[in-house]
């Protein structure tokens, strides 16, 4: 298990995600709600070895129930 830190795609405050290690060359995708304004981030993260290789975090948006990822610039 690693604490991963990131931060808010709408607030932009710091927050910080558990992350399992124990699956390899997988993206793993998860949505967390910011800790400080409730809003989901999708997280995205591969592992191998027991460390992350990939980590990257969109805001997350749900419209009548179809959930997409805003992509930053």
């Amino acid at each position: 298990v690693i604490y991963k830190k990131y931060s808010c795609q709408t607030c932009y405050k710091a927050n910080e995600v558990i992350i399992e290690v124990d699956y390899c060359s997988q993206t793993n995708d998860l949505i967390e709600d910011c800790y400080i304004c409730c809003n989901p981030n999708t997280i995205s993260y591969i592992s191998e070895n027991k460390k992350i290789t990939f980590f990257n975090v969109e805001k997350h948006i749900e419209i009548k129930g179809i959930s997409i990822t805003e992509k930053g610039d």
